[in-house]
């Protein structure tokens, strides 16, 4: 199987990006081949994650509940998170770091990506996993995350919310994690957006990989 096959970079330059309440679309296909989506989600990475958490309702700053693996970091791949990816997994990582990758998400954003380090992570949410509203750091130019759950439930929770406001209750739209399905979002003072918790009857975790594009231009708004 060749790199191109698992990573439709076309469908990625294609999406539309809604403009309400801020720039942000849904990708379709992506991963093209249902065989290959399949396996993807079979084969996520189960061991190696790091547990990163704050409380919610501080003045510290967002709250959060997730695990982590880094699998790039400053547009270089991270070895210690890269041995613990399966060769078709190695191939989609490979993928993002090509320079089509990013010229379709320049295209489908409008964003000028091309001093832009890459940052890749894999992240399981498990049960009472969470994130709350933010809008990312002002540093991320574009953000791009994939999920992994096939029959994913609406009672399991771990919706990704696009919100109006910092309210987790305004919302303009709602995603579930589904079969390599994918969304661009292009931060922003008002990008509002919240990983709702994962409920206890969850029967998998919420499995994402989370890619940036970081300019280290944009410290501010």
């Amino acid at each position: 199987m060749t790199t191109t096959a698992v990573l439709d970079r076309g469908a990625i330059a294609r999406t539309a990006i809604a403009r309400d309440p801020f720039a942000w679309g849904l990708v379709a296909d992506s991963v093209p081949e249902e065989p290959v989506r399949r396996r993807l989600a079979t084969e996520f990475p189960e061991e190696g994650f790091v547990l990163t958490e704050r409380p919610g309702g501080t003045a510290a700053g967002k709250g959060y509940r997730t695990w982590n693996l880094t699998l790039v970091r400053d547009g270089v791949p991270v070895a210690e998170g890269m041995h613990r990816l399966t060769p078709l997994w190695r191939k989609l990582v490979a993928s993002l770091l090509g320079d089509g990758y990013r010229a379709a998400v320049a295209e489908a954003t409008g964003r000028e990506l091309g001093g832009c380090a890459l940052e890749v992570r894999a992240v399981r949410y498990g049960a009472g996993s969470w994130i709350d509203p933010h809008t990312d750091r002002a540093d991320k130019v574009v953000t791009q995350t994939w999920y992994f759950n096939e029959g994913w439930r609406s009672e399991w929770g771990g919706a990704l919310r696009i919100l109006r406001s910092p309210t987790a209750d305004d919302v303009a739209a709602e995603v579930l994690p589904g079969l390599a399905d994918s969304v661009l979002l292009v931060p922003s003072p008002d990008s509002w957006h919240t990983v709702m918790p994962v409920a206890d009857v969850a029967e998998q975790d919420r499995r994402v990989l989370l890619v940036h594009f970081v300019s280290e231009e944009r410290a501010t708004w």
